[in-house]
Order: structure tokens, then sequence, then C-alpha cells
């Protein structure tokens, strides 16, 4: 079964679309409009991302193919090991509009999510003060997201939150001796807590790393 998705169902952060199918079809103007952020200057070093998460447990969903065709044209895409849909963001692409198609687990339920992510790799290990400086970039992508009113209702990126594989089960320590704590994978880094000379000592490369948003 496939699913047409149009341009109004996708959110700025997450949104969710239960649906009990294997391939989903977007035409490509409609991702393109909402990546497009990423063109602006002011946040190199984060991007917004396309991924399809697991609807009960929020993990990547596994893509198995994805590619998009206009008439005799093809093209498919290398899928990183975090899942992400890697789509050019172009102009002439976005002229000729082509459809994107997009495989995911059978018999899974996803949902299509739009994040903000680092741009870098993390590995070994990371100081408060590159998080903050790294969380002053989300806070500027967020704001464009919203446009010229996101500051009345957009909250303020108060934390990094960091994304692992299931093979990593254990707290991640910090270098003044205290543990983060990890559920489903994912550890949250409150940054008004640290001093900027703490480290997280990671325990091993995340997937992703994310905003976290106060409520």
């Amino acid at each position: 079964m496939k699913k047409w998705i149009g341009a109004t169902t996708l959110s700025l952060l997450c949104l969710a679309l239960p649906v009990k199918a294997e391939q989903y079809r977007f035409t490509y103007s409609k991702l393109y409009y909402q990546l497009k952020v990423n063109q602006k200057e002011g946040h190199d070093d984060v991007r917004m991302a396309l991924f399809f998460n697991d609807s009960q447990t929020g993990k990547a969903c596994q893509i198995t193919k994805a590619w998009m065709e206009k008439e005799e044209h093809y093209e498919e895409f290398t899928i990183p090991s975090n899942q992400e849909l890697t789509l050019p963001i172009d102009d002439n692409l976005k002229s000729a509009n082509p459809l994107v198609y997009i495989q995911t687990e059978e018999g899974k339920q996803c949902d299509i999510s739009m994040e903000v992510i680092a741009n870098q790799r993390f590995d070994g290990s990371v100081s408060i003060k590159e998080l903050k400086e790294l969380a002053i970039q989300m806070d500027a992508m967020l704001a464009d997201i919203g446009g010229m009113f996101s500051s009345y209702f957009m909250p303020d990126v108060e934390g990094i939150t960091f994304v692992f594989g299931d093979t990593v089960t254990e707290a991640v320590k910090l270098s003044n001796g205290k543990d983060l704590s990890l559920k489903n994978g994912r550890t949250t880094v409150s940054l008004e807590k640290y001093v900027d000379d703490v480290r997280i000592l990671l325990p091993a490369e995340p997937l992703k790393v994310t905003p976290w948003l106060a409520k």
C-alpha cells in the first residue's frame, strides 16, 4: 500500500503520521520547502534532517530503499547509518519536481519526522562549552523555521540529546564523576547544570545529536 503525504502534514520538529505501509511517496517540492532552511546562514553546524521513526519507540526505522524519478530520470539515495533521508536541496530539482519514494521495514508503523541535528560527528568526548555553542545555532535555525513570531511561542534550547545505537546500554559518564542515564538509546545533557569545561565521555559515536527544548 502506498501513502501520499502532502506539504501541510510536515511539522517543524516531529509529526506523527501513523501509516501501516512499506512505501511513502512525495513530490520533491514538498520536501524542498521544508529543507531549504539549510541554505540560510547563521547555523552552519546544524541542519534540518528527514527521518522515519518507529511510532512505538521513537527510534529510526530502517530505510530499505529510497529514490526519486521523473520520466526517464532515476536516482537512488545512499542511506547513512543514522537512517536520515539525505535529499539534495537544489533549485533545478524543485523545478523538475520528481517523485520521491521511500521504503521502510515491512510491517513496522513509522512516523515522518523533521528534526534539527548537528552536522558534526562526535567521537570520544565533547565539552559543555562546545555544546552551548551548538545550542546557539540550533536556536537560530528554529527561529528561521518559526519565522518572525517564533520568539513568542518557540521554547529555548536548554540542552542537547545524544541518540545512540542499540548496542550502547551503559550510562554516559561526565568528567566530573557524574553519570547521565540512558533510556531507549537516548541521554540528555541540561547545559545550565554544568560549567563549560566539563566533558561528556561518549561510549560510542552518536547516531544523531539533537536539541532538547524547554517546556
